[in-house]
């Protein structure tokens, strides 16, 4: 059974909201790239094609960098990597906003421009890959094994939220100003680490004297391999590609069968994913505080409510029941991810915290470079690939919940606290 998170002293709070501005900044600048670098390329003077290895390349280097911060993350300490993964990438953004400003004021060439931008967007993507890793190691360690899916879902919430923040200030600011954009996110980075820095106690286990791991009550006298976990790695797989597929071809839906211009599809487009994300950030951040369930038991009901939601996405008539289907969609995705993070918690080693949660950060990287080719290929093939393969890969999520998913009464707890400590 899990429970609702307790209250906390007021460190462990100011600790707590440290760790949701990181993670809230550290979406909104991913997102604030993704949406306006398109445009803000060819104004550059770059081609689509240049634009589009920017941000792919960047991708794979943070889905490379993702598990090496997670083996840092057991070496040096949580705070160290969080502090890097927000002080450089801000430092990234405020380098941005200058290159953009003397490309858009002729003072560099377009090709100094493009390697420069290229440069800096590779080094915010490979140090932005150390943010998830220390925050749910810094997570696992803070929540007793009763409050970790509650505690996922806390961090998925804020990563969320960060996503449409940058996707706000995109909107608002970004195409009149981008420059502006990237700096203020630069700032708030900036003051996002000097939060983390000021609030955030360091909460890795140190050895031993000698060098040796901790023994004791606190200890993980286990084998620290991460192998048994691998039913969890591919859901987060096959969960984050299956969004990049919808993501890809809402659009193309609404455009291609319900008769919409291909402006009035984008912003319907955009809207309807919006009202999805925001689903799955209310039932991540507030819906699940009040479920008694078991992480097997989240993982399973996600699974069936966004695979019955595909079934609605496939029968849609119109934009109003895509919008009901993918409002559905979002929350069972809002139980999904927070019951696979906090079983991947559960049985992981103690020590071992960071290396699990690295290693599906790339799971979530190649979803994400998956999902939209995938969706591409499918939409070209029939429209009703789509939600059919969707549909078979969720019930796939919920067959490796059953075969991994620690049950509450079974479960190896491997030495996680009981109370949350601050």
């Amino acid at each position: 059974m899990t429970r609702p998170l307790p209250s906390l002293p007021a460190p462990a709070r100011s600790a707590r909201i440290a760790l949701f501005t990181a993670l809230v900044l550290k979406a909104a600048g991913l997102s604030l790239f993704v949406v306006l670098m398109p445009p803000l390329g060819r104004q550059m003077g770059f081609t689509d094609i240049e634009t589009g290895m920017i941000m792919s390349l960047s991708a794979l280097a943070g889905i490379v960098a993702a598990p090496v911060w997670g083996f840092l993350t057991e070496r040096a300490g949580r705070k160290p990597v969080l502090l890097a993964g927000m002080l450089v990438p801000a430092a990234c953004l405020g380098l941005t906003a200058a290159l953009v400003e003397m490309r858009l004021s002729l003072a560099i060439s377009a090709g100094l421009a493009l390697a420069a931008v290229f440069a800096v967007r590779v080094l915010q993507a490979a140090f932005s890959g150390s943010v998830l890793p220390a925050a749910q190691a810094h997570m696992a360690d803070t929540t007793g094994r009763q409050q970790r899916v509650q505690g996922m879902g806390f961090l998925g919430s804020s990563f969320g939220l960060g996503a449409i923040l940058g996707g706000m200030v995109a909107w608002r600011i970004g195409g009149s100003a981008p420059t502006v954009s990237f700096a203020v996110l630069a700032a708030l980075a900036f003051a996002a680490g000097l939060a983390v820095w000021l609030c955030l106690p360091e909460t890795r286990e140190r050895p031993t004297a000698g060098g040796r791991e901790p023994t004791g009550a606190g200890a993980d006298t286990r084998s620290a391999s991460l192998a048994r976990l691998w039913p969890h790695f591919v859901i987060t797989l096959l969960a984050v590609a299956i969004y990049g597929t919808l993501q890809q071809v809402m659009a193309l839906r609404l455009q291609d069968y319900y008769g919409l211009s291909g402006e009035a599809s984008v912003s319907r487009a955009g809207f309807i994913l919006a009202a999805a994300a925001i689903c799955m950030i209310t039932v991540q951040g507030i819906v699940i505080r009040h479920l008694a369930w078991s992480p097997r038991a989240f993982l399973l009901r996600g699974a069936v409510l966004a695979a019955l939601a595909m079934a609605g996405f496939w029968a849609a008539t119109g934009p109003v029941s895509l919008l009901a289907a993918m409002m559905v969609f979002g929350a069972g995705l809002g139980l999904l991810f927070p019951g696979n993070l906090g079983a991947i918690s559960l049985s992981a080693p103690a020590r071992a915290q960071g290396k699990a949660a690295g290693i599906n950060a790339t799971f979530q990287g190649l979803g994400m470079a998956c999902g939209p080719l995938l969706g591409a290929v499918l939409n070209a093939h029939s429209f009703a690939a789509v939600p059919a393969l969707c549909i078979a890969l969720l019930l796939v999520a919920a067959a490796l919940a059953r075969l991994g998913a620690p049950h509450p009464d079974t479960a190896d707890t491997f030495a996680t606290p009981v109370e949350p400590r601050p």
